[in-house]
Parts: C-alpha cells; structure tokens; sequence
C-alpha cells in the first residue's frame, strides 16, 4: 500500500487533529496581522503564560478537593478567564505616562511564569502527563476540543467581520480615530479580548509552540508578500491554514514531532517574501 492510501486509510484518526490545526493555524494567521503591525509579539507570549496559569489554578483547586478524575472542560473554562481576563486589562488599562504600554504586558509575562512554576510545582497529583495537558498535543485533539475551538473561531470571525472598519482604524491610526470619536481602549479591549480567547483553545488543540509561531509567521510572511492590508490579512489566514495542515501531513509521513514540523513550516513560507523584499530592496 502506498504512503498516500496508508494516510487515507486513517483518516479516522488523523481527521479531527487534522481539521483543528488549520483552524486554528487560519484563525491564528489572521489575528497575527494585528499582532505584528501594531509591534505587540510578545502579547501572545504573556496571554500563553497566563492561561496556563488558569490551568493550574484549576488543577490545583481540584487536588485540594480531591477531586479524583479530570475536567477538562473546567480546565479550560478557567485558562480562558485567566487569557481573556487577562487580555482585557492589557487592552484597555495603561500603564501610565512614564512607562510605556509593553510595560504592562512584560509585567503580565514575568508574574505569570513565576506563578506557573511555583503552582506546578505544588501540584503532587496528577492523572496525566502535565506537559501535554498544558501544550497540547496536535496528533489527538478530542472532539470537544475541537468544537471549542470552531466556536471561537467563530466568534471571532464575527467580531472582525462586524467590527472589522473600528478595529483596524483604531490599531494603524489611532489619534486620527480618536478625533472621530472613536473610544479606542473600548476596540483595542475587543482585539485583544479576541486573542485572548483565540491563544488558549488553539495552544490546547496545537501546543504553545505553534500558537506563538502562527501568530507572528504567517503574517510576517503575508506582509512581506503584499503591502496592503486586506490582501495581508488574507494571505496570513491562508499560509497560517496551509502551513498548520502540511506540517501536519509531514509530521504523520515522517514520524516526526507534529508542533515543530508546523512550525518549521510556517518559516520556510517566509522565504519568498524574504527574497521578495531583498529583490525590491
């Protein structure tokens, strides 16, 4: 049997994984052009750090009750609060006029690693392996995951499709915006509120690895590509898609790990805008 009839033949398996990396690879791609343009990367880094510290918090609020099997469902309700909680507030609160804004969010990242070692390191009792419960695993992502994550994806699909004129005019020029009477905490709040809700489903379905990296690759390779901003936001979806599913398919050809082969991917699409850039240059 062939290579190409052996994969089909299991595609039971390899169907929902499959369904959920480009989802969230798509939906991760497009919010990456936000992220990038508007020099906020490390965000995505301080929201991942907090919603594993929601799981933690839930775990460890089950080991004191002695609750002895899993809810993941719990688990993941409350990293959304910690991601999205903690999205709010790096949205629309300030750090003041003597600090800048990135202030708050490297504040975000530092306490919230810290936290996250020492509540792991409280936790004695867990039923499975801690390692692929906080960085998920893209070979077996569960049909509830998987639902989830389509539901954010949704939600944030409508949100940048209603809203999508208010949000892009209060990131790229917000003083303008503002003279409009534009409130820009209130649409920077409901950016950030959708990466805080995209960040935690998608880094439970992929790992934390490839939601990082789909949140700044794709979108550097699409605005290295393209200098407007709507053929941006759609080339990113497209090589977040592209990059998560064929990372996939070669993870499972090659027996290798699947978060790092969609990663590794995603680079190697930056190449033509690389070159591309370096030819106008």
């Amino acid at each position: 049997m062939s290579p190409l009839a052996e994969f089909w033949e299991a595609r039971d398996i390899w169907r929902d994984p499959l369904l959920a990396s480009v989802m969230a690879g798509a939906l991760l791609g497009f919010l990456g052009v936000y992220v990038v343009l508007r020099r906020t990367v490390f965000v995505s880094a301080a929201l991942t750090q907090l919603s594993t510290l929601g799981l933690i918090v839930a775990l460890l609020v089950e080991e004191r009750l002695g609750v002895e099997h899993e809810h993941a469902g719990v688990q993941l309700l409350v990293a959304l609060a910690f991601s999205v909680g903690g999205a709010l507030l790096l949205g629309t609160a300030g750090i003041g006029r003597r600090l800048p804004g990135e202030t708050g969010v490297g504040l975000a990242y530092v306490l919230a690693g810290a936290l996250v070692v020492l509540g792991a390191n409280r936790l004695l009792h867990v039923a499975h392996d801690f390692n692929s419960m906080v960085f998920g695993n893209a070979v077996a992502v569960p049909l509830g995951d998987l639902l989830v994550l389509a539901a954010a994806t949704l939600a944030c699909a409508a949100i940048h499709t209603i809203w999508q004129k208010e949000l892009v005019f209060v990131s790229f020029d917000r003083e303008t915006a503002e003279a409009m009477g534009l409130r820009a905490p209130l649409w920077n709040g409901i950016l950030y509120f959708t990466i805080g809700l995209a960040i935690p489903v998608s880094a439970r379905a992929l790992g934390a690895l490839p939601a990082f990296a789909f949140l700044t690759i794709p979108a550097a390779a699409a605005l290295l590509l393209v200098g407007r901003l709507r053929p941006a936001f759609a080339l990113a979806t497209a090589l977040g898609a592209l990059a998560a599913a064929g990372g996939y398919v070669l993870s499972w050809r090659w027996q290798i790990p699947t978060g790092a082969t969609m990663v590794t991917l995603a680079g190697v699409l930056v190449l033509p805008g690389a070159v591309a850039a370096w030819l106008r240059r």
